[in-house]
């Protein structure tokens, strides 16, 4: 038996001591919203020490300290704070020899489709050791969207432009961006019972520009427009954006342009708040709106 009791020790010595037992992060700064919102899903929000100014939610993310916005990566900023994980999105991967060189470990979170933003949970929680709790969260998450979809399975499937973003005006939308086919909103439409009006040249982009001439071409029969904050919008200096940012006058721009299948049905729908430009874990919560839009005659 010495000989195994030795070799039990010798195993459990290595063990402790090999990579793969490192601590987990303690100092993380978080570079994007989406990244905050799933730290904060799997408890380690105490762990946060930098966000930007875009991460609202929860409200705890609101009360830690900002570093700056999406783009904007103060490296003076990262070594001061002595951050051990960062939590980049796609676009900071410009800055990835810079990283490297300062020696600063980053996971980055990628919201291309369902799987990425799956994938990108389950990172997270097996860098800061949450598996478990990332592994749940999935699961709840995942449940949630079954739900939604089992109750709008076997009905007709309009077809549903999505605006993103687009200039305001005080007239009539002259131009916007839509989600396209390689986008996770173009899942959720499909999930949500709906087909995406935008198909074909077009759909190759992520987030095309249309006009109002693309628009008469799309012809949806549903249109949502998603609007988040103020600071995401183009205006011209002149506008009055108390009197442009409101649901009513919003939609009323819509109205006023080409008389698309959803403006002469009235099937235009303004969804107000971040909350909707953030695929992380209250993606349900966006799916179920969309469900309600598309099919109004579900008994939600």
């Amino acid at each position: 038996m010495k000989p195994f009791f030795r070799l039990f020790i010798f195993l459990s010595l290595v063990l402790m001591f090999s990579p793969s037992a490192e601590a987990s992060p303690r100092r993380i700064v978080s570079l994007t919203p989406v990244g905050t919102e799933i730290l904060f899903a799997l408890g380690q929000g105490d762990n946060v020490i930098g966000v930007t100014n875009y991460c609202d939610y929860p409200p705890e993310a609101l009360k830690k300290p900002k570093i700056g916005g999406y783009a904007e990566v103060n490296f003076e900023t990262l070594l001061s704070k002595k951050a051990d994980l960062l939590v980049l999105q796609d676009m900071h991967l410009q800055f990835k020899d810079d990283l490297k060189r300062l020696k600063i470990p980053y996971v980055v979170v990628r919201q291309e489709s369902l799987g990425d933003i799956y994938d990108s949970i389950a990172e997270l929680g097996k860098v800061c050791g949450a598996q478990k709790r990332a592994a749940e969260l999935t699961a709840k998450m995942k449940a949630d969207i079954a739900a939604v979809r089992a109750k709008v399975m076997g009905l007709p499937s309009p077809s549903v432009l999505l605006c993103v973003s687009r200039e305001l005006s005080e007239e009539r939308i002259s131009v916007f961006y839509a989600a396209g086919e390689k986008t996770f909103y173009n899942e959720l439409i499909t999930l949500a019972g709906g087909k995406n009006a935008l198909t074909g040249e077009k759909s190759g982009y992520p987030y095309p520009k249309i006009s109002q001439e693309g628009l008469a071409a799309l012809n949806p029969e549903v249109i949502i427009d998603l609007v988040g904050e103020r600071t995401f919008y183009h205006a011209m200096e002149h506008i009055d954006l108390d009197k442009v940012f409101n649901e009513e006058y919003l939609k009323g721009q819509w109205l006023a342009g080409t008389k698309v299948r959803a403006v002469r049905g009235g099937r235009i729908a303004v969804l107000d708040g971040t909350v909707y430009l953030r695929p992380g874990p209250r993606l349900p919560e966006i799916l179920r709106a969309f469900a309600k839009v598309i099919h109004p005659e579900v008994k939600w």
